[in-house]
């Protein structure tokens, strides 16, 4: 299972997946374009989870796209979620992907990079098997450190501001690390801030009672009793009544082209 969850914890986390794909959708999209996905002939997606972000990448180029992850309960999801689309599926690692060099006109990634055990080889990868001049993008990577969240809530905070990400083997830094991974990979870098957009206590509400089973189950991970977490809920919830809920935090991307030469 992925990031050691079980059966019951992969399903709520494959349902929080579908949620963030809609929420960042309006982030993703810009970067794409900046890639230059839509006149792309062979797209590869990298660690494609359930399939929500690689159905939009198919929805944003006239190409053939390519979907890899190392979990078959994963590729099994977004079978159904991609069907009808050009999209070829495959099952494997992102740290020896199993294509020939230069292939692909763009390689990307969704929030990968983070969870990914030496996310350095799985950029190096993906710039393998992109063709000279092609790109390698990492459309979302968060960064927790540069979370800000008001009311606060020092025990919980902690917990949703890297510690449970930590938890599963995670890095909670990981945006501020892809201009150094890109690079390395000797790539020309363009990093960028994906999301500037402040949430409203209505869109963070809806977000909460969609998701909540994962923050609860995050939470109780942590070691939280019922009540810690009820009387935390409570005071979160409250707050976005108040209409003072204050939550915002860094997400970047990363585009790299590959040298012609």
């Amino acid at each position: 299972m992925p990031h050691g969850r079980s059966q019951q914890e992969l399903h709520t986390f494959i349902k929080k997946l579908e949620q963030q794909t809609l929420e960042t959708a309006e982030e993703r999209h810009p970067i794409y374009m900046k890639a230059g996905l839509k006149n792309a002939t062979y797209i590869l997606d990298v660690g494609c989870g359930p399939g929500g972000v690689t159905k939009d990448i198919a929805n944003h180029t006239n190409g053939q796209v390519f979907a890899i992850d190392d979990s078959p309960d994963m590729i099994e999801n977004a079978k159904k979620v991609l069907q009808g689309l050009d999209v070829e599926l495959w099952i494997g690692d992102a740290q020896q992907l199993p294509f020939k060099n230069e292939i692909f006109d763009i390689a990307m990634c969704n929030l990968v990079l983070m969870w990914a055990s030496n996310p350095q080889q799985v950029v190096n990868e993906m710039t393998r098997v992109v063709k000279k001049g092609g790109k390698v993008v990492a459309s979302l990577e968060p960064d927790f450190g540069g979370k800000i969240h008001w009311s606060e809530n020092k025990k919980i905070d902690r917990i949703f501001a890297g510690k449970a990400i930590q938890k599963r083997g995670g890095d909670p830094h990981i945006g501020r690390k892809l201009r150094k991974f890109f690079v390395k990979a000797g790539l020309k870098t363009h990093v960028g801030l994906g999301n500037q957009r402040i949430w409203s206590c209505e869109e963070d509400k809806a977000s909460y009672l969609i998701s909540k089973k994962f923050y609860w189950s995050a939470l109780q991970n942590s070691g939280l009793s019922t009540d810690e977490i009820k009387k935390w809920e409570s005071e979160f919830l409250t707050s976005i009544e108040d209409n003072v809920q204050f939550d915002f935090f860094p997400q970047f991307y990363a585009i790299g082209q590959k040298k012609t030469n």
